[in-house]
């Protein structure tokens, strides 16, 4: 949805969202910088912070773009864009995947590394410090997508308010329900609402915690943050796409193609938890 106008542009709530997020990003890594919470055997992730943040935001912006569009276009509507081709790159129906995105972050992270010649722990102390404000970004997304009527959930039940009339009452006044307009007349689960608490506030709170405590304790261990965001989202997005009744509700076998990943993705954490000591 168009946000306002300047001449003949077109400025979009999506995008301005976006940019919200990476503001955000941008902000939180330049106060890393100049704080001195880094430990000894660490202390060149300041200096690499401090001499490459513009170019650390630029790479992840640029690749998150890219696969959070190419996550879209091959997971969610490959058959159509194959038809269409064209319209993979058109801006006004720029639909991106997060899964995409979590790929594009990994991508941009290890090109970093790869040309910075950061060692593995080096490696996942950054991928850190990103995940620990990715949360935010995914709830300024989440808005965006509730103004965009996008991600709407099932259709509530007609029997929960006669049956649970008090719990239906206090869920209805915490917008836990809501009517997406443009999708039709009936009342849906809010989705979006849902996501914005369980994937950014209770996740933020997490990973900030845990950042708070190894400062204070000077207990560096990479790949914490890393690993306990890829499984509490995981989960979180594993059960919230029961509730989900958009377009990208597919299933295949049991699951659908995004919980399909969100186990490959839950894997992953565990893994990054398990033998993040033995990284060099």
């Amino acid at each position: 949805m168009i946000a306002f106008s300047i001449g003949t542009i077109d400025v979009y709530r999506y995008g301005i969202f976006y940019f919200i997020a990476f503001l955000a990003g941008y902000l939180f890594l330049y106060w890393i910088a100049k704080k001195n919470i880094f430990w000894t055997k660490f202390l060149r992730m300041q200096t690499f912070l401090q001499n490459n943040i513009d170019d650390l935001m630029l790479c992840i912006f640029l690749w998150v773009l890219l696969w959070g569009r190419l996550g879209h276009v091959v997971i969610y509507d490959f058959q159509y864009y194959w038809s269409h081709p064209g319209d993979i790159f058109k801006v006004r129906q720029w639909w991106m995947s997060f899964i995409g995105g979590i790929f594009g972050v990994t991508i941009a992270l290890a090109i970093l590394a790869r040309k910075k010649r950061l060692t593995g722990k080096e490696l996942l102390l950054l991928g850190d410090l990103i995940f620990a404000i990715l949360p935010f970004g995914i709830m300024v997304g989440r808005i965006g997508n509730f103004l965009n009527q996008e991600l709407y959930g099932v259709v509530v039940s007609d029997w929960l308010p006669r049956l649970w009339y008090p719990l239906f009452s206090i869920l209805n006044d915490l917008n836990v329900f809501h009517v997406y307009t443009q999708i039709d007349t009936q009342l849906r689960v809010n989705t979006n609402f849902l996501s914005s608490f369980f994937e950014w506030l209770l996740l933020l709170i997490i990973t900030m915690s845990i950042i708070r405590t190894r400062v204070k304790k000077k207990a560096p261990q990479p790949g914490q943050i890393v690993g306990v965001f890829f499984i509490w989202y995981s989960f979180i997005r594993f059960l919230l796409e029961y509730l989900r009744a958009d377009s990208q509700l597919e299933f295949h076998g049991r699951f659908s193609v995004s919980q399909w990943f969100f186990i490959g993705f839950f894997m992953v954490g565990v893994a990054i938890l398990a033998f993040r000591k033995k990284i060099k």
